[in-house]
């Protein structure tokens, strides 16, 4: 009998679009029928037109980054219950055996409530297994007015307390439907019957998790378009290669900085602006494009400069190119610190970037080979864990259980 599959993407940001992409493309079709819920936010990352399509509301992306940007909870109260209310008549609409989300927070209540399975994407730097290590605070302002080495201190002791005012109004919800309340952001943000960690256990490591919690590996995700016109004038360059974007998420203010430092370094450079700025260097050693084919772009480049977030990371990491992460919110500052402390990579919080740091920044990754010896260890590490191959597994796993009750 055909199971039917519904994938959620909270059209906030590419990632969480362009994962559950990924994932549905790797099921089987002859034994699944598909339907696919976002708000269309990134045509870039297209669904398939095989596919049921359900138009599901999101705030708006320059909301959900400007909450992020002051450290506020990126959800209210009101907002968490019309997503609950329009998740519910999704379900009910679509009828799935198995719902999938990414970043769909109120999916954990809404799929409960009407009774369908529920499988949720994060990544494990989330876990509230996790395995410890040192916080780094994000970019928001009064780090700014601090200096970030004070307030990093100050973060780590108000982390637990900050992180607990993050679930004020999802937990008002859950008691008005008995449910106990959460935690912890970690508990927030990676809950399910099925909780599906888009990362590699050696880079992020966990510790006494349940079997419901799962590494799947790194979905590693790039837009099915043509390259530039430009592509072989910039793969003939004898310069060595960056491939620079900032993404849908990062402070795209610092483009210009970014460039000039590595054409100081003696980078040519690389340049996606993910459709967010008009940027026309005239400058013979920089091509830029609204999107490109990253993986491709950073496979001919001799390391990635991004916003520090998984997507592009672990784009970089898929060709064994390491990382310059110039990070804005938690988030992408927790996938970086993983990333340095692997050695493939540093990061620079945007608020404390400067032409001089990162200057210093590009030529310690161009002039010490460790660099790009744990960005190809990471590479060979990543090829073994596919996606593609665990998520399907996983799920008839999944299908095998009945859906537990809300937590």
């Amino acid at each position: 009998m055909r199971r039917k599959l519904l994938f959620v993407a909270e059209g906030v940001s590419l990632a969480h679009v362009a994962r559950p992409t990924v994932l549905a493309g790797a099921v089987d079709r002859q034994a699944y029928d598909i339907a696919f819920a976002s708000n269309g936010q990134f045509p870039v990352c297209a669904p398939s037109p095989d596919w049921e399509l359900h138009p599901l509301e999101s705030i708006d992306p320059a909301t959900f980054l400007e909450r992020l940007g002051r450290g506020k909870p990126v959800y209210t109260e009101a907002e968490l219950t019309a997503y609950i209310n329009a998740d519910i008549a999704l379900l009910q609409k679509a009828k799935p055996d198995c719902v999938i989300g990414d970043f769909r927070l109120s999916l954990t209540i809404a799929a409960r409530l009407v009774g369908v399975p529920l499988m949720s994407l994060c990544n494990a730097h989330w876990s509230p297994y996790a395995t410890a290590t040192k916080m780094f605070a994000p970019d928001i302002p009064i780090a700014r007015l601090l200096s970030f080495g004070l307030f990093d201190k100050i973060f780590r002791l108000a982390w637990p307390m900050a992180s607990k005012s993050h679930c004020a109004a999802i937990n008002k919800i859950r008691k008005q439907q008995g449910i106990p309340s959460y935690s912890s952001l970690q508990e927030y943000y990676c809950d399910g019957d099925m909780v599906l960690y888009a990362d590699i256990p050696s880079l992020t490591p966990t510790s006494g998790a349940p079997a419901t919690h799962q590494y799947i590996g790194p979905i590693v995700w790039s837009p099915a378009m043509a390259r530039p016109a430009w592509w072989n004038e910039a793969m003939s360059s004898p310069e060595p290669r960056v491939y620079i974007t900032l993404g849908s998420t990062g402070s795209v203010d610092l483009l210009p900085t970014i460039v000039e430092a590595c054409l100081a370094e003696g980078f040519a450079c690389i340049v996606a602006t993910a459709g967010r700025q008009a940027f026309d260097s005239k400058h013979p050693k920089v091509w830029a494009a609204s999107y490109l084919p990253g993986v491709d772009a950073a496979q001919i480049a001799s390391l990635v400069i991004c916003n520090g977030g998984s997507a592009t990371a672990f784009q970089s990491l898929a060709v064994g190119r390491p990382v310059l992460g110039i990070c804005s919110n938690l988030d992408q500052v927790l996938t970086m610190t993983r990333i340095q402390d692997a050695g493939a990579g540093t990061f620079l919080r945007a608020g404390e970037t400067t032409p001089a740091k990162l200057r210093t920044a590009l030529r310690a990754i161009a002039t010490q080979p460790n660099y790009g010896m744990r960005a190809a260890a990471l590479q060979r590490e990543m090829a073994e864990c596919a996606p593609a191959q665990r998520f399907p597994m996983l799920l008839r796993r999944m299908l095998g259980r009945e859906p537990a009750q809300a937590r």
